[in-house]
């Protein structure tokens, strides 16, 4: 157990040793379209695209975005129902709900949460959540997960990459 705590934190310092590497892509020709649903984003810098699964990840930093879609239900009427009584009951603590605009100028609804989970050996890890919800008549629904420890490193790069979402 010790050698897998050495060995994250060691994940995490060679990490914020190059926090300059967490960046956002800034050009519309690192635009990929994700397979499972009509939407593109541009990820962030240094992150790995799985067309199979449509998962977005960081190596090393287990930072991951996912974005999925729900069918003929608008994003308004989902985020109203997203109560802090409800994160609660789902395992999150809301840390912060907030309407903000898209790249493309549309509106949408961040939340921003905070999870438990434990790795294989037990060791419980605390995760930052954050949850984008945009669209017209289908709603699109992105998750990003990242280590909280991570958080000042990797937010910023994380939250302008969910921001790029465009239906196709």
């Amino acid at each position: 157990m010790k050698k897998a705590v050495h060995i994250f934190l060691f994940i995490v310092w060679a990490t914020m040793a190059s926090a300059p590497m967490f960046a956002q892509n800034d050009t519309a020709s690192q635009r990929i379209t994700l397979h499972k649903i009509s939407a593109s984003i541009i990820p962030p810098k240094h992150f790995e695209y799985d067309s199979i699964s449509d998962k977005i990840s960081h190596p090393g930093s287990l930072a991951s975005i996912q974005v999925n879609e729900v069918r003929n239900r608008n994003y308004k009427k989902i985020t109203a129902a997203m109560t802090e009584k409800y994160m609660a009951s789902q395992g999150f603590g809301l840390i912060e709900k907030r309407e903000i605009k898209m790249q493309d100028s549309k509106d949408a609804v961040l939340f921003k949460c905070r999870f438990k989970s434990r790795d294989d050996k037990g060791k419980e890890l605390s995760f930052i959540r954050l949850m984008l919800f945009t669209g017209t008549e289908n709603t699109i629904w992105v998750t990003a997960d990242f280590p909280e420890c991570m958080e000042k490193l990797i937010e910023t790069a994380i939250t302008s990459s969910i921001k790029t979402i465009n239906e196709n």
